[in-house]
């Protein structure tokens, strides 16, 4: 599955000796924003989300770890799909889209988000490092048969930051992660190994997050949603089946069956 696709929305060396936990707090400091930092990363091999908030309904808890090119590992705690807003065109702020990255790992631990170019699928989209004459980008995102701009690169940005859309559209966000006197190196590496264990994750079907919501509000457990269906929760092929008939309902969104 590709792991990038666009919709659009138009509407008129220290390396990292330092903590690797980082926090994206407002001007007040009452509040924790998530990282604005989407980072285009030539040296990762997987999407990588710092904050919670980016994930959508897909968001499943997994607990894994990728490497960096120092050797370090980081702690992955779930995985899913983001939905980044964001602006198209430096010369028109109304002009917004957004990129949908998939199987994107949700590590809290990471100093920014990043967008990992050996993800990107090139059949459908290229890459541009350049800076516009009037200084408002330096190079983007465009379509290979069109050659339309999807996203660019923030001109302020320390490295190639994808521009996020302003609120409302885009969500509120808290200040750059990084601190002007270090160097930084950052980069990210899914072992083969963790990538085979979460697909056999995926296989046994395991619930979303979603999934997780939609049985708490119609049953309030599963093993009250198995008992009213005539299976056992014991019994893992009735939970499978179980599972079959929980997506069934999900996907034609009738009403499910709470009483005998």
């Amino acid at each position: 599955m590709p792991q990038f696709s666009f919709i659009s929305r138009n509407q008129s060396i220290e390396r990292l000796h330092i903590p690797m936990m980082s926090s994206s707090l407002n001007d007040t400091g009452d509040a924790l924003l998530p990282c604005p930092t989407w980072l285009w990363s030539t040296n990762s091999d997987v999407n990588v989300a710092k904050d919670r908030s980016w994930f959508g309904d897909d968001y499943v808890p997994f607990k894994s770890f990728f490497t960096t090119l120092s050797g370090d590992a980081v702690e992955v705690v779930g995985i899913g799909s983001v939905d980044l807003p964001v602006q198209t065109t430096p010369t028109d702020a109304n002009s917004n889209g957004t990129l949908r990255l998939n199987n994107v790992l949700h590590a809290p631990g990471v100093v920014c988000n990043l967008i990992a170019q050996s993800e990107f699928a090139y059949g459908d989209f290229q890459v541009g490092f350049y800076g516009r004459p009037d200084g408002s980008s330096r190079g983007g995102i465009s379509t290979c048969d069109t050659n339309s701009q999807i996203a660019f690169f923030r001109p302020d940005g320390r490295f190639f930051e994808v521009k996020l859309s302003e609120p409302p559209i885009g969500p509120r966000v808290g200040p750059s992660p990084f601190k002007p006197d270090v160097l930084y190196q950052i980069n990210a590496f899914w072992p083969r190994s963790e990538r085979e264990r979460f697909l056999n994750m995926q296989a046994s079907g395991k619930r979303t997050d979603a999934e997780n919501a939609w049985i708490k509000k119609h049953y309030g457990t599963e093993f009250k949603f198995l008992a009213m269906h005539g299976l056992s929760i014991y019994k893992e092929e009735d939970r499978e089946e179980g599972r079959a008939i929980m997506r069934a309902f999900m996907d034609s969104d009738e009403e499910p069956m709470t009483h005998a």
